[in-house]
């Protein structure tokens, strides 16, 4: 049925990807492995974040899965918020608030090494788009000052223009 979908989409002129997600049926690596091997039409949307959220090294995830990667969300992991709450048990939005992620370039925080996963994204030839995301508290993180901490992080390792 995805692959059915896949063809649909891309008669479309679109390219269908799948996001890896906490809370969903697809979520660490295992999962997407069989997802990948369910499927041959359908990309990836490799999510860093969500892999390390996980237990995942995204770095990996990714090196298996490069080739079905359509689409990208950068996302930084606070490995001790997120280590307190499963400790806690606490649900998924619970950890968001908290402030489990954050972005690439954040100095202070975040334990992601970004270098290997943007020279493995090159050496590639992967060329589309790379979404800087954090599911952030709003009121303990502005916006706008994380997304130019991405921006500022991203634009000297990559080709970003604005």
């Amino acid at each position: 049925l995805l692959d059915a979908l896949s063809d649909y989409i891309s008669r479309q002129g679109f390219t269908s990807a799948y996001h890896h997600h906490m809370g969903t049926v697809i979520q660490d690596a295992d999962d997407i492995q069989r997802l990948m091997n369910d499927t041959e039409k359908l990309g990836l949307l490799f999510d860093t974040g969500h892999l390390a959220y996980a237990s995942e090294d995204p770095l990996r995830v990714l090196k298996t899965h490069c080739d079905r990667v359509t689409h990208v969300h950068l996302k930084n992991i606070r490995t001790s918020v997120l280590r307190n709450n499963l400790e806690k048990d606490t649900d998924f939005f619970t950890a968001i608030l908290d402030g489990a992620f954050t972005v690439p370039g954040d100095a202070s925080d975040g334990e992601i090494d970004f270098h290997p996963i943007l020279e493995t994204l090159a050496h590639s030839g992967y060329n589309g788009w790379m979404i800087v995301e954090a599911e952030q508290d709003p009121s303990k993180a502005p916006p706008y000052q994380y997304a130019k901490m991405g921006y500022n992080f991203l634009a000297p390792r990559t080709s970003i223009t604005v």
